[in-house]
């Protein structure tokens, strides 16, 4: 299996490179510039022409694109024109943010999911199965946006029950406060986009078990006597798990790419915000580096999956 996951890591390299001049020149072929919002009519021309060329932005596209692999790799990756600050420092405050969010809904979705998707699958046909079916499709009927959007309404503005932005109220102090209250501002966004990412684990893990019920090494088993109990955990549900597990990889990393719907809509300051303020101010140092990290991510997300798959699935491996 190392074998296999040191092929993957140096499959990567090529991808990375791929991608980065991707990112770079798309940028750069966007309209504007990151200084085009803050121009007026007593602005001097002249001072925002010799920022441009302070900032390199009137060299060639491959000169700007070394410079900045060279930075990156000195562990630079540039100034945030909107913000005036480090992007690294900047971009590390939000990735807390995203994660324990998307920790939260993580938990949330595969906590709910999985129940749901054994009782459906144990009572195919049954009221049970009806039930979670209706949910299922009354759920992917609705956009996820809308969805969020509903909750917001509802809870945060009708009920006033959670608050609609921020991490943490202004008034918490100490650690218990915070955590109390940073788990509090979450979980609103968090159940929402639980209610999205259900539906998908629940079909995948009611067709798994209504499928391997079926198969010929489960009625062999029953033929030889085998307790119904042993046949369903150690037969049937380990195989039905196996494409949750393939997808698992990408939930882990996924937490750290954040939602950028759900995050904007209910102002919440984690990347996925801040990906969609760097594009409409064109802050490219942002914009370039969270692009470039989301890609990273998944595909750090595609070989983890591998990896859970080799391991619960020895088929795969490759020799």
């Amino acid at each position: 299996m190392w074998k296999t996951i040191l092929r993957r890591i140096l499959l990567m390299i090529p991808q990375i490179i791929i991608l980065s001049l991707l990112v770079f020149f798309v940028a750069k072929l966007m309209p504007g510039d990151p200084f085009s919002g803050k121009i007026n009519p007593n602005t001097d021309p002249k001072t925002i022409e010799a920022l441009k060329h302070q900032l390199g932005l009137y060299d060639p596209p491959l000169v700007q694109y070394g410079h900045w692999v060279q930075n990156i790799f000195r562990g630079d990756f540039g100034q945030s024109y909107t913000y005036n600050r480090p992007v690294l420092g900047l971009i590390g405050e939000r990735a807390a943010n995203t994660f324990w969010l998307g920790l939260l809904t993580a938990v949330l979705t595969y906590t709910v999911a999985i129940p749901l998707g054994l009782i459906a699958g144990k009572n195919e046909g049954k009221w049970p199965d009806r039930v979670i079916a209706f949910y299922n499709f009354v759920v992917n009927s609705v956009p996820p946006f809308a969805i969020y959007l509903i909750f917001l309404i509802l809870f945060s503005f009708i009920l006033k029950i959670f608050p609609s932005t921020g991490t943490v109220s202004a008034s918490a102090h100490g650690f218990v406060q915070i955590f109390f209250s940073r788990i509090y501002h979450m979980i609103l966004p968090a159940i929402a986009m639980m209610l999205s990412g259900t539906t998908a684990i629940v079909q995948y893990l009611r067709s798994g078990i209504i499928d391997n019920t079926k198969e010929d090494y489960v009625r062999t088993a029953r033929a030889k006597g085998v307790p119904e109990k042993v046949i369903f955990r150690k037969h049937i549900l380990r195989n039905a798990f196996l494409p949750i597990a393939s997808s698992l990889g990408g939930t882990i990393t996924g937490l750290l790419s954040g939602a950028i719907v759900a995050e904007s809509i209910f102002s919440y300051p984690g990347m996925g915000q801040l990906f969609l303020q760097s594009v409409n101010s064109r802050d490219y140092s942002v914009m370039i580096t969270l692009t470039l990290l989301f890609g990273i991510l998944t595909l750090l997300g595609n070989l983890l999956s591998d990896i859970i798959m080799s391991i619960v699935d020895p088929r795969i491996r490759i020799q």
